[in-house]
């Protein structure tokens, strides 16, 4: 049995452009891991909605596998941190 991964991370509204860009590359960078993984798995690879709740400044993932929701958080802080140093 699978276990959801969920990250909560923030996207300020002048990142939109910067976090669509991250997940292009993160998803190409990853992808005989996805096919590999769509093989086995009845689930998606990776999903991505917002909540209300939390406020548009955030976006929610959910990953099936914690290597890869932790690859994307990881990737995306160093992404953010680079684009703020500029």
């Amino acid at each position: 049995m699978m276990t959801d991964v969920v990250l909560e991370l923030p996207v300020q509204p002048n990142e939109d452009h910067l976090f669509g860009a991250y997940v292009s590359r993160f998803m190409e960078n990853r992808s005989t891991d996805i096919e590999r993984y769509a093989a086995c798995s009845d689930a998606p690879y990776l999903m991505i909605r917002s909540d209300p709740a939390v406020g548009d400044e955030v976006r929610i993932l959910i990953f099936q596998e914690r290597s890869a929701a932790h690859a994307f958080s990881s990737g995306w802080a160093k992404a953010r941190a680079q684009r703020q140093a500029i």
